[in-house]
This record gives structure tokens, sequence and C-alpha cells, in this order.
């Protein structure tokens, strides 16, 4: 395969802005919409548009880097979902142990 090397290329926009407040992440949802569209990630340039342009190292760098940095944003929501929901479960349970002592109770004040 033959392409395009870009070397030493200072135009850089390193993706930390994506840990800004106000940075839309997508929802993931949209990312399995457009991976089952265009088979590759959102910003990601296609394996058609690399043999036809060749590679940006630095570029690619740069979206790999965003891409890194928006998946461990989804790894630390689906974490606190985690743990929400792992606290409910635990509330569910206590709830649930209460009505069987409860059941119990009604059942024996019945015979």
């Amino acid at each position: 395969m033959t392409g395009t090397l870009v070397v030493n290329n200072i135009d850089m926009n390193v993706p930390d802005y994506v840990f800004a407040e106000d940075y839309a992440l997508r929802p993931l949802a949209e990312v399995r919409a457009f991976i089952d569209a265009n088979s590759h990630l959102p910003e990601v340039p296609s394996e058609a548009e690399i043999r036809a342009d060749g590679v940006d190292m630095t570029a690619m760098q740069m979206a790999l880097l965003k891409k890194v940095e928006e998946l461990t944003l989804y790894t630390l929501d689906q974490e606190q979902t985690i743990s929400d929901l792992k606290g409910e479960v635990s509330r569910l349970s206590a709830v649930e142990a209460r009505l069987a002592q409860i059941e119990a109770l009604l059942i024996a004040q019945a015979e």
C-alpha cells in the first residue's frame, strides 16, 4: 500500500478539551449508529480515506488520543452507573428481606 506520511507537523490540537465541562460527549447509541453506517469511528479516517489521502501521523495520533480520552469518560460514566445500581440492588435486597419478615409474621398471625 502506498500513501503519504507527514512528519514534523507542528499543527497539533491536543484533545484535552474533551475533559471540559461543556464538552458534548456523543451518546454511545449515536457512536454505534455511526459505526454501523460507516464501519469506522467518528472523526477517525476510514480505510478508503487513508488509501486515497495517506496518513497524517500527527492528526491520527491526536484522533486516537481523543478516542482514548472519550473512552475514559465513557468508562467513568459507566463506573458511576454501576455504583448507583449496586446501591439500588443493596437497597432492594434490604426491602426484600423486610418484606419476607412481614410475610412471615402475617402467616404466623393467620395460623
